[in-house]
């Protein structure tokens, strides 16, 4: 999910490693991210949402 993430609409996210099971993205929004850049990251997710299931 994180390499389409990135390579389809630019939005960077991290795949973690860890003892917790299953598939996860984390996305850490700061002071930094432009409100554009959280709506293109929600458009983004919406999109691809069937790719969650």
């Amino acid at each position: 999910m994180a390499t389409l993430l990135l390579e389809k609409h630019r939005v960077l996210t991290v795949a973690p490693t860890g003892i917790a099971p299953g598939s996860a993205v984390r996305v850490i929004s700061t002071l930094y991210n432009t409100r554009q850049e959280l709506d293109r990251l929600v458009a983004a997710l919406r999109q691809e949402r069937g790719a969650f299931v």
